[in-house]
């Protein structure tokens, strides 16, 4: 296993909740938020679960459960709810509200290769770590500036 870098968790609600007028989501204001989470057997949901029971933010009863941050952010973008995702599940970009949580919070994104002798994977995974990970932080979003169609959003 080898780490590849780092990627931040953002909170996505739909573009009329409450969370689009803050630059930033503080944790405390996560709890009792409605919440797209994560099939129970997935190991995302594991995640979240423990993201928030270690920062002391309650978790309410999710309003639905999905296997894909992907379509959480989706899910959560339409107004069904908040997620908690990682930067990778905005790809593409969910027409909703998309904010950083407040401190800022990463996850390592790790690479696990079960077969260490293979020569072309070994090539693959240098160079991915050569190349970084693209876009994974909020940053990339603030630099399409103020009058674009996602900082509207």
């Amino acid at each position: 296993m080898e780490v590849l870098g780092a990627e931040e968790i953002a909170v996505v609600a739909s573009p009329e909740h409450r969370f689009s007028g803050m630059h930033a989501v503080p944790l405390a204001e996560l709890s009792g938020e409605p919440l797209v989470h994560y099939h129970p057997d997935n190991g995302n949901a594991l995640w979240l679960d423990q993201f928030a029971a270690q920062r002391g933010v309650v978790l309410p009863q999710p309003t639905l459960r999905t296997g894909s941050p992907r379509t959480a952010a989706q899910l959560a973008a339409v107004g069904m709810g908040v997620a908690i995702v990682p930067f990778s599940a905005l790809i593409p970009r969910p027409g909703g509200t998309i904010r950083s949580i407040d401190p800022v919070e990463l996850r390592e994104v790790v690479v696990v290769v079960a077969a260490p002798h293979d020569e072309l994977l070994e090539r693959f995974v240098s160079d991915l770590k050569g190349r970084g990970l693209p876009a994974s932080r909020m940053a990339h979003l603030s630099q399409l500036g103020p009058r674009s169609a996602l900082a509207r959003r």
